[in-house]
């Protein structure tokens, strides 16, 4: 025996559900008059600030989770996990909980290694079994730093194994993503995965293995 163990790790956003769980968030927050109307379109502003080049990721969020500075701890508990059971996991596509579940039951490190933040992931790391959920942390105010994507990722997946004094098998390890920023994390193991990629994805790697997941199993 190595002593080696091997990992899963899945992206979340655009890899286990569609689309950016976020915005998401956001559109229940606005429902619920969490958010006011221009609060939520200012979000949209920076968005598009951070598409230009002009505001980074951890600004961004920032931004757009501002408002939960204004809310209760209870109030703040309640709508992540409302949002969480009842908007997210409903929404993971039927092939994805089919792949966790194999790795899981092949006794592999389930790793959740997101940008999405951390306040609703933890809910939806819990419900899915992740032995470790690496995400985007957010302070009780909506401050936001550390954003996890990108390079980030793979610091993110050796401190944990640092920390946990594990010792990875990369070579027999598997990980699933959708975009460019996965690409790190893609690279780091022996069983990369690209699921529904976007185009610089595929572009930037065109051999690597890719399935298509959808919303009907």
């Amino acid at each position: 025996m190595s002593g080696k163990q091997a990992l899963a790790c899945f992206d979340f956003d655009g890899t286990m559900i569609r689309g950016d769980s976020i915005t998401e968030y956001l559109k229940l927050a606005l429902k619920q008059g969490e958010i006011s109307k221009g609060e939520y379109a200012a979000v949209g502003w920076h968005t598009l600030r951070y598409f230009l080049g002009l505001e980074n990721g951890d600004a961004v969020k920032t931004h757009a989770l501002h408002f939960r500075k204004a809310l209760t701890p209870q109030k703040r508990e309640q709508l992540d996990q409302e949002f969480a059971s009842q908007y997210l996991l409903p929404r993971v596509y039927p092939d994805a909980l089919q792949c966790w579940k194999e790795h899981q039951e092949a006794g592999r490190k389930m790793l959740l290694v997101s940008a999405s933040t951390d306040h609703y992931m933890q809910y939806v790391a819990k419900a899915l079994g992740a032995d470790a959920l690496l995400c985007t942390a957010v302070l009780p105010d909506g401050t936001v730093s550390g954003n996890c994507k990108g390079d980030e990722k793979v610091r993110r997946i050796r401190s944990w194994l640092d920390a946990n004094e594990i010792t990875a098998d990369f070579s027999a390890s598997f990980a699933y993503g959708d975009s460019a920023s996965d690409l790190p994390m893609l690279l780091m193991v022996g069983h990369p995965v690209q699921v529904n990629p976007k185009k610089k994805l595929r572009q930037e790697a065109p051999q690597m293995p890719c399935v298509s997941w959808t919303e009907k199993s």
